[in-house]
């Protein structure tokens, strides 16, 4: 989400910054943002006084009914030929009825219906579809003066969507708010024949502010969905339902829809970062993927304030920027539409600051991670040419190749090149030592950057103990005062190196070349870009200095961390997801590589710990008395994160993502050949869509592709039973062992066993293994199909001796409940 700027801060900027983005003497004065003459009237709109008596008047918008039982339309004023929005007054009423099955179980935990009803008794609407003749059908507007409700609902519904609202626990819904809606209407008045947005805000009865939204060109946050209705009051927040238009799911076309207007194809920059101010020169080539837009918006960090955009004309084209703390969103006005397949380049030159922050004792940190360039949207791969100027006494490391460094004056200069499309680029810089180590056996670099000196936050707890143990002359048995993170450095590559063979094995060899693990100052998370993780500085401490610094209760998360963050150089780089609906694919198969890395560094009884963990967390109840998995699809992304249902999302896409694959490794695992079928069907899936954007249904058909007797359950070669059960659905059957052990000739026992599946549908089908243990280590003895709530027949075996014990799941392999683990 960006931000923006009033009319006039580019200008004062431009001349303050002068000296280092030189404007050249021919070249014309730059224009001002947010000047475009339409945009201007957009941003000013008041109501007209015209208005339209209205009774029993129905807008049917895709899966939406609203309708005006009694009351009056006021008209906004006409902008350019066009009317674009009308405040309701009167009694009226908003239903949703969804189409997907996942938004319906969605609904049924937020509303307690599979359907959404609520009335209202006053509406916002924004619109450039055909809304107005809707409301003039059978009327015509009549003229009066403005009507100072209605100019309330006006001025209170535009004030809520450009300054937004402070929540006390924000979800994804926040989002709609501070987004620039006169951005978003100015994109289809400037484009002949384009339109169907609608944006319609209510203050419901029962469920307080609602938004229900149709943005063919995809709802934000939430692409390629167009239709979303959200709940946007504290209690309530949250993204209720999002889907794509009903004619596609109607006419059955691909689900996989690119709305994005433009393709990124390569990015020039030239950025300097010093204290907390980033000031950077871009130029992005990009290709026409729509014919007929003038509008072009990105994706800028919202205190990156845009001083000059330029095309190859060197002309200075107008832009939209509105304030940093309001509706920030940028966006380029294009002085000729666009042609579909035609190769355009732009520059942008801009800074400011807090893209960057300084935490003290050369600690540094990228806070714009995503958006510190004009992006078009994560995922959008481009090559990169870089150059990066920090301070000399500091050390930069960066995505792509390096190419070199040289010392300018009191800047040290570093040039960085991705001849690979990279979803992102990003930077990380500090007073870094720095460790390379060549692995041969994968042809591989690791690279590791730990800061000589602690941040002041850190620095400032130690202080204010030693001057409590000065004052007091007790001690605090605390040792913080002889931190230092560069000596855990080597742990962190190993543990890079380690996960980077394990994972070249079972799922093939990057293209990259190198990575580095650098440390960020942030505490209690990581993040991977491309050749360059992000580990958080306390994974640089050992567990006696994390313990001091409360954190002794994430222990897992410590070991683990590493490990998750390296996957993502397959799963979210190499190979990337489609949508929000396919992130799990990424999130859950990093944490199922860190698991990997569970079994060969702690082996399988820490192994085992992962997964009784990972089921844990996805079936214990949270702060709202839920069970994460009973709230949703892993496809409903970071939206299950709702007021109503708390926090569900990690549990989700994270956990039950891993569980899920977790379970057809285990499927797919033989006695004789181990993980090799699963691998192979990893491997092929990485190859085949390298350097793209996948979906759940290309990963479906990979394991369709690779379809094995064990996987074959419904006999017909696909996997709908077990998607439509574990990613579509939240089941969790309850299994149970009955088995009696009787002696036999020859030291040989005998085992009988019954196994019963319950807490399903009649239509639930999975495979469950018996394992056997013997002497500690467990052995699979073989696996019984159940369908339904029922218990199989009695399965005779004559083992070769007695076993300690029999059971289900040794290794976690199905999610479920047991009456005895």
């Amino acid at each position: 989400m960006s931000r923006r700027t009033v009319v006039g801060i580019g200008l004062m900027m431009a001349a303050v910054l002068a000296a280092v983005l030189p404007v050249r003497a021919e070249d014309p004065k730059p224009a001002k943002a947010n000047s475009e003459p339409v945009y201007a009237q957009l941003r000013a709109l008041e109501l007209s006084g015209e208005s339209v008596r209205v009774e029993n008047l129905t807008l049917q918008r895709d899966v939406a009914t609203i309708t005006f039982v009694t009351g009056r339309c006021h008209l906004a004023q006409n902008v350019d030929g066009r009317i674009t929005g009308i405040v309701f007054l009167g009694d009226g009423r908003l239903e949703v009825k969804p189409h997907l099955a996942v938004e319906q179980r969605h609904l049924g935990w937020l509303a307690n219906s599979r359907a959404f009803s609520d009335t209202f008794t006053r509406m916002v609407i924004r619109f450039t579809d055909g809304t107005l003749d809707d409301i003039t059908r059978f009327d015509q507007p009549q003229p009066g003066s403005v009507d100072g409700h209605a100019a309330d609902a006006w001025k209170s519904a535009r004030k809520l969507f450009r300054e937004g609202r402070r929540y006390i626990n924000p979800n994804l819904a926040a989002a709609f708010l501070e987004y620039n809606l006169e951005l978003r209407l100015l994109t289809d008045l400037l484009w002949p024949g384009h339109g169907g947005y609608f944006h319609a805000y209510c203050e419901g009865k029962e469920y307080g502010d609602l938004l229900f939204l149709v943005d063919p060109l995809g709802a934000p946050y939430v692409k390629p969905e167009e239709v979303v209705l959200a709940a946007l009051t504290e209690g309530n927040l949250g993204i209720w339902v999002s889907e794509q238009l009903q004619d596609r799911y109607t006419a059955r076309t691909p689900a996989k829809v690119n709305l994005r207007l433009v393709d990124m194809e390569h990015y020039q920059i030239d950025a300097t970062a010093r204290d907390k101010n980033l000031r950077a020169k871009v130029t992005a080539r990009f290709r026409a993927l729509a014919d007929g837009a003038r509008v072009l918006p990105l994706d800028l960090f919202p205190k990156l304030r845009v001083i000059r955009v330029a095309d190859t004309r060197g002309r200075e084209l107008q832009f939209v920027q509105e304030d940093k703390d309001k509706d920030a969103n940028f966006g380029v006005i294009l002085p000729e539409s666009l042609k579909r397949g035609e190769i355009y380049h732009l520059t942008f030159e801009y800074a400011g600051d807090d893209a960057v922050q300084d935490l003290g004792g050369g600690n540094f940190t990228l806070v714009a991670r995503e958006n510190w360039y004009p992006g078009n949207g994560f995922g959008d791969r481009a090559t990169f040419e870089m150059t990066l100027r920090n301070p000399k006494e500091l050390v930069m490391v960066a995505t792509g190749q390096p190419l070199g460094e040289v010392r300018e004056g009191d800047e040290l200069v570093t040039r960085w090149k991705s001849d690979i499309p990279l979803a992102v680029a990003g930077f990380n810089y500090g007073r870094f030592k720095k460790n390379v180590v060549k692995d041969d056996k994968i042809d591989y670099t690791i690279e590791t950057y730990a800061n000589k000196f602690l941040p002041d936050d850190i620095r400032g707890m130690i202080k204010n103990i030693q001057e409590f143990e000065r004052q007091t002359g007790e001690s605090t048995g605390t040792t913080l005062g002889n931190m230092d993170t560069t000596k855990l450095m080597d742990k962190a590559r190993a543990e890079a190196q380690l996960s980077m063979q394990l994972y070249t094995d079972m799922f093939g060899p990057l293209p990259y070349g190198r990575l580095a693990m650098t440390q960020q100052p942030y505490p209690s998370f990581g993040q991977a870009w491309p050749m360059l993780v992000y580990m958080p500085i306390t994974a640089f401490l050992d567990s006696t200095y994390r313990a001091q610094l409360g954190m002794a209760g994430a222990s897992s998360f410590f070991k683990y961390v590493a490990a998750h963050e390296v996957s993502h150089q397959w799963w979210g780089h190499a190979v990337g997801w489609d949508s929000y609906r396919d992130q799990w694919l990424s999130e859950g198969i990093a944490v199922l590589s860190a698991s990997l890395f569970a079994q060969v560094a702690y082996k399988n009884e820490k192994f085992v710990e992962y997964w009784e963990d990972i089921r844990k967390d996805i079936t214990q109840k949270n702060d709202k008395g839920r069970r994460p998995l009973e709230l949703g699809s892993v496809t409903m992304g970071y939206r299950l994160n709702t007021a109503k249902t708390g926090s569900a999302t990690y549990q989700i896409i994270y956990s039950k993502g891993a569980a899920v694959l977790h379970m057809l490794r285990m499927m797919m695992w033989d006695p004789k050949t181990g993980d090799q079928r699963f691998s192979a069907m990893m491997r092929d899936f990485v190859r085949t869509h390298i350097h793209q954007n996948v979906s759940t249904d290309d990963f479906k058909r990979a394991v369709e592709k690779h379809m094995i007797p064990e996987l074959n359950l419904a006999g017909n070669g696909r996997m709908d039973w077990f998607f439509d059960q574990w990613v579509y659905g939240t089941a969790l059957p309850d299994y149970k062992l009955d088995y009696r052990l009787e002696p036999a000739d020859g030291g040989r026992t005998r085992l009988l066993c019954k196994v019963t599946q319950s807490q399903v549908a009649g239509d639930f089908v999975m495979r469950v293994p018996i394992y056997i243990d013997f002497d500690g280590n467990l052995r699979r003895l073989g696996t019984v199909v159940l369908n339904g709530n029922s218990t199989s027949p009695e399965i005779d075996v004559m083992l070769p001796k007695k076993p300690k014990r029999v059971l289900l799941c040794g290794f976690e392999d199905v999610l479920c409940t047991m009456d005895a683990r």
